[in-house]
């Protein structure tokens, strides 16, 4: 079932179908034994794992990750991943605030390390690799792989939270390089525009940062990143989290929480959610990391991140016993699209909006120069996207779909930065060729009918 997963091929809004059997078990066992190795590591022994696109290094000592290699760039950067976590501040002298639901204020501005050393196991098989970390009674990782992947994957468990020291605790994961940030980190917004961060800066009014780890906290939709001159590190989530650069060269990410005073904001309890039994919530998620130059990093988090946001749906269903290519009925494959859209290209939004009419969304997914390659205008044919049905007429309307195009009225202004950069407006070459410049998003009301 795993070979399925990772080989099997779902084409743009469309399905695949699979017919899945079962091989006799005295076969499965052979298969493991030829495919499969599991080793524990103790003591000195060095321990990497690798594919075509990337190797991870372990220090021999920790049983952490200390490097990451690009191997088709050459590019090596020395990364420590590893987990810790903030003592919750239960309110002090200068500030009753306590941390909470609402609240993020650790009692001390070094977080403690959750473990100093991790025992760690290996299984490698035709399609990945993995390196098990057991890091502490409540908190372990797994270092995955995957054959033609261009990312290490982190799959990391964490819970119950202990509480018994009557101390809340707030766990990051962080990662910590040798890069020359300058106080420079860069979160994304809602998935699509990227946000520079400085440390301890504001731009519009001068700081007092009475607050310097949660004062430098940002909300991470889809990646967080670090970079210098050359390198770039990158990590995507599997969910909103907090993040930062507490110090130049690192990056961490809230991934739990448990804590045991209210915060006063209006829930009326402290953030201690009990689990299924009573020990405490255990959360479990994903980080992906990728390690590239700086000028093609956009390239990868972009596709990736909606790649993670919009992935596939796997429907299970009890199938008849002769295989369904058998059938005369059958439909292995199906896309809706006649061709797949450009790489810059999103289909947003596709909806019946009345019985002959269709309400569609595309947007740009690269910003302006980040991409040699992307982030150009992208003119696509829209009577010449889908293969469900034949467009007739072409309407662009609002953003919200709530008005015609031509009809807003809308006030206009330019900043001192767009009317320095200010270029002549491309046009559309037709009502069904509409064109998308970087990060714009189109909204069109169509006519259809069924070919």
């Amino acid at each position: 079932m795993n070979e399925l997963v990772f080989q099997g091929r779902v084409p743009a809004l469309g399905f695949s179908t699979y017919s899945v059997s079962r091989t006799p078990d005295s076969a499965v066992i052979r298969r493991l034994a030829r495919s499969e190795r599991r080793r524990q590591h103790r003591g000195r022994k060095t321990l990497t794992i690798e594919n075509e696109y990337i190797r991870v290094l372990f220090d021999q000592d920790t049983g952490l990750i200390n490097g990451i290699e690009n191997l088709r760039k050459n590019l090596s950067l020395p990364v420590t991943q590893s987990f810790h976590w903030y003592s919750a501040s239960p309110g002090n002298k200068e500030s009753s605030q306590a941390s909470g639901a609402y609240i993020f204020r650790p009692k001390q501005e070094v977080p403690f390390p959750m473990s100093q050393t991790v025992t760690t196991s290996t299984v490698q098989t035709d399609l990945f690799q993995e390196v098990y970390q057991n890091i502490s009674s409540w908190c372990s990782q797994v270092v995955r792989l995957y054959r033609n992947q261009t990312f290490v994957e982190l799959e990391w468990t964490v819970g119950p939270i202990p509480a018994q020291d009557k101390i809340g605790k707030e766990v990051i994961s962080r990662f910590d390089t040798p890069l020359k940030t300058d106080g420079i980190f860069y979160t994304d917004s809602n998935g699509r525009e990227i946000l520079t961060r400085r440390r301890d800066y504001r731009a519009t009014w001068p700081l007092n940062q009475t607050e310097p780890v949660a004062g430098n906290y940002y909300p991470v939709n889809t990646r967080i990143y670090i970079k210098d001159g050359k390198v770039q590190l990158t990590v995507l989530t599997d969910r909103t989290q907090g993040g930062s650069s507490i110090k130049d060269g690192s990056l961490e990410l809230m991934v739990h929480r448990r804590l045991l005073h209210d915060d006063d904001r209006g829930v009326g309890e402290a953030l201690s959610e009990p689990g299924y039994d009573g020990r405490g919530l255990v959360v479990r998620g994903r980080h992906l990391v990728f390690v590239d130059t700086v000028e093609a990093s956009a390239e990868l988090h972009r596709l990736h991140a909606e790649a993670e946001h919009m992935a596939p749906w796997a429907v299970l269903a009890e199938g008849p016993a002769a295989p369904y290519s058998s059938s005369p009925s059958h439909v292995a494959e199906f896309s809706a699209l006649k061709e797949e859209l450009p790489h810059s290209l999103h289909l947003l939004t596709l909806a019946q909006w009345d019985s002959q009419s269709v309400l569609l969304r595309l947007e740009h997914q690269f910003e302006k120069g980040e991409s040699s390659v992307y982030s150009k205008p992208v003119t696509v044919d829209l009577a010449n996207l889908f293969s469900a049905f034949e467009i007739t007429s072409v309407e662009e309307m609002s953003l919200g779909f709530n008005q015609r195009k031509d009809d807003m009225s809308r006030l206009t202004w330019k900043t001192v930065q767009e009317a320095e950069d200010l270029e002549a407006p491309s046009k559309d070459r037709s009502p069904h060729s509409v064109l998308f410049n970087p990060m714009q998003i189109r909204t069109f009301r169509v006519h259809v009918r069924q070919r």
